[in-house]
């Protein structure tokens, strides 16, 4: 028993310390170019919609408002076999405004699947050398698309900046999750290299696309954006992860405690798949409060130590994002507990009821 406590002090002494390196280096984007260029280029955006009747006009007004000119801007939105009024939607606003053009996706065309479908389909439609994804359940400000332009200029692939919007109940526990998680992302990208992308808001170069054979190089797999970055990775291609004070997007929160475990049922499949090695560290730093529960009917300082470890070092990430990018810092003080609560019944749900539906598909 006592290797057991020692193995579980290790690996939590050496987490603790990474984290601390991870804080060190945390920084928010600082772009090369301190003046926005006169000439913007053209920019294709990416929307897949799925029976998104109901968040896509928010999405496009978002896009529509965008502080970009209309004239280099195409938006390419992709019908994926809705069963609602998407299409009717789509139709709408294509109508009015020339550069909005809707797509209706053929179902797991050349063997493809879900997203990456959607995605191959809609670059096939597009030459710009600038390709930037949005999802349809998603609102930009502003300033979004010049902050993606100014990181493709400097990378082959960026994966944007998202906040979780304010709004229900679980809100401000998945804006307090989302944050600490990009913070993870920032710092290990700028200190070894990006780990994952959000496949949600992300760009890349139509050339480097290309270079690496695209989503058709994929093949069939529901976590596209993972691969995709793998394969910009290996062929040496330069990605970074953004963390903006301005120039960024929300997502809708999830609105029921069964769509938040659904959700990151999906997020640990795609660790898990493609990133095991990785996987190992992170079930401790997320699942702490396991780990906690377990050590205090052996060794209860280890406990305390878990417990001030998983509360400390989150609630300071928290604030540290905060703080550099001058948004809101507002906190309970107890989201980590409850986050890794969460993860702890998403890791059981996998384990005793395998795939998850999203969307009305099976993952």
């Amino acid at each position: 028993m006592m290797i057991l406590i020692y193995i579980i002090a290790s690996v939590y002494i050496a987490i603790f310390l990474f984290e601390l390196i991870l804080i060190g280096r945390f920084r928010v984007t600082q772009f090369s170019h301190s003046v926005e260029p006169a000439d913007w280029p053209k920019a294709t955006l990416l929307v897949c919609a799925r029976n998104e009747e109901h968040n896509l006009p928010r999405c496009i007004e978002s896009l529509i408002a965008l502080d970009y000119p209309k004239d280099k801007l195409l938006i390419l939105i992709g019908d994926d076999n809705s069963e609602d009024a998407t299409w009717s939607v789509i139709e709408q606003f294509q109508s009015s405004h020339p550069y909005i053009k809707g797509v209706k996706i053929q179902h797991e065309q050349e063997g493809l699947i879900a997203k990456g479908n959607v995605l191959n389909q809609l670059i096939d439609c597009s030459t710009d050398e600038y390709q930037v994804i949005i999802d349809a359940d998603m609102e930009v400000t502003n300033h979004w698309l010049k902050s993606m332009i100014l990181g493709l200029q400097e990378s082959a692939m960026v994966s944007g900046y998202t906040q979780i919007a304010q709004g229900g109940r679980y809100s401000h526990l998945q804006f307090f999750d989302w944050r600490i998680v990009l913070h993870t992302m920032k710092a290990m990208a700028d200190t070894f290299r990006p780990i994952s992308i959000l496949g949600n808001n992300m760009g890349f170069r139509k050339s480097a696309y290309d270079q690496v054979g695209g989503f058709r190089a994929l093949g069939p797999t529901d976590v596209e954006d993972l691969g995709l970055l793998q394969r910009f990775q290996k062929a040496g291609l330069k990605t970074s992860q953004l963390v903006v004070s301005k120039g960024m997007a929300y997502t809708q929160p999830q609105q029921t405690f069964s769509e938040m475990i659904t959700q990151r049922c999906r997020w640990m499949n795609g660790v898990f798949t493609h990133h095991w090695v990785l996987g190992i560290p992170a079930l401790f730093a997320r699942l702490w409060i396991v780990f906690a529960i377990v050590a205090y009917f052996f060794h209860p300082g280890l406990c305390a130590g878990i417990v001030l470890y998983g509360w400390l070092i989150n609630l300071f990430k928290y604030l540290q994002v905060g703080m550099k990018t001058k948004t809101g810092l507002k906190t309970i003080l107890l989201e980590p507990f409850f986050i890794s609560l969460l993860d702890t019944f998403a890791l059981l749900r996998i384990i005793f009821k395998g795939k998850v539906s999203w969307k009305g598909r099976r993952y």
